[in-house]
């Protein structure tokens, strides 16, 4: 569990910080004419320490066909903290200092290659990750808020009540899931910016995903507010809405940190597909979804294999991870299953 944990974290800090760890920027390259670039190949000896070799292109004059082969007549030394370009730590702190560098090479170190306008592929890996994270996280914050008052009242008041709320949730659990969102994504104005697409996105996953949960809990309520507890808190006079909150929802705290850790992996993959469909977040901004729209191409998949493995790498490895973690907790919350 610590294990999951702290991949999970391990992306949040990557995310976070992708600004001082990454020597270039997501969004600018150095010159267009090294698109495409390998990955550079960081070497150790007892002599130079971390090293690499620079590419060099070749262009055809027959064939305009671009090949890169390593300048090994050069050695660029690979460096921690060094200065680059500037850069605001969370938006507000200042700093041109990064953790990956080369002193004598600045321009030469691409540690995942570079794309089709030449830029940094690793800094749009780390930077990618900000938008799918960010979207399992506010959607979490939205959804569960909302299915869990939403589906607690409708489970507390008498069967009336509670089967009406429920049809409409019935209502919202019969959308085709991937349709409604490709429709409610497609109709979003194009004038938008990225980052209000993002969160009109959060909301649309949001507004989808609470209405599973209310249905369950609104199960767990019908069983709990039988119990003597909630009995003798209603005979002492106590207000539904105090009931609810003080006694019930607390009761409901093992099953919500499971579903937590097994409902985060769902809006990450939600953001993703609609980046990937080309109906969420748009160049130049990264995300996972767009990196893998690129890395799908045919020629990027023979050619420059690691375009599509590093998003999918991250995607399979975080989704994991949550899955894990949310087994690992029923186990633990819940052994008798």
């Amino acid at each position: 569990m610590k294990t999951n944990i702290s991949i999970i974290l391990g992306f949040y800090f990557l995310a976070i910080w992708a600004g001082f760890i990454c020597a270039w920027p997501p969004n600018n390259a150095p010159t267009q004419r090294i698109s495409y670039q390998p990955p550079s190949q960081i070497k150790f000896s007892f002599k130079d320490g971390f090293y690499f070799y620079p590419y060099k292109l070749k262009i055809s004059s027959a064939s305009f066909q671009r090949t890169f082969s390593q300048n090994k007549n050069k050695i660029c030394k690979f460096n921690l903290f060094q200065k680059g370009y500037e850069y605001k730590f969370l938006g507000l702190i200042p700093s041109n200092i990064h953790l990956f560098g080369s002193s004598n090479c600045p321009k030469d170190l691409h540690l995942l290659g570079t794309d089709k306008l030449g830029r940094d592929y690793f800094s749009r890996l780390l930077h990618g990750l900000r938008p799918s994270l960010f979207t399992g996280l506010l959607g979490i914050l939205i959804a569960f808020p909302l299915g869990i008052i939403y589906g607690a009242i409708a489970g507390y008041k008498d069967e009336t009540i509670g089967e009406i709320m429920m049809r409409f949730v019935e209502i919202i659990l019969s959308l085709p899931t991937l349709y409604f969102l490709v429709i409610l994504a497609a109709i979003l104005p194009p004038s938008l910016s990225n980052e209000q697409r993002l969160v009109l996105i959060t909301i649309i996953l949001s507004f989808i995903g609470w209405a599973g949960l209310a249905r369950v809990i609104r199960g767990q309520v019908l069983s709990i507010k039988k119990r003597e507890f909630v009995q003798a808190a209603y005979l002492l006079g106590a207000p539904e809405w105090k009931i609810i909150c003080r006694e019930i929802i607390p009761q409901l705290s093992t099953y919500l940190i499971i579903a937590i850790t097994l409902s985060f992996p769902g809006y990450v993959l939600g953001e993703t597909t609609l980046s990937f469909l080309g109906l969420g977040i748009n160049q130049p901004t990264a995300s996972l979804g767009n990196l893998l729209g690129e890395g799908r191409e045919l020629s990027n998949l023979f050619l420059r294999p690691w375009m599509a493995i590093g998003p999918t790498l991250v995607l399979i490895l975080l989704t994991w991870c949550c899955n894990s973690l949310g087994d690992q907790l029923r186990d633990i919350f819940d052994p008798k299953t």
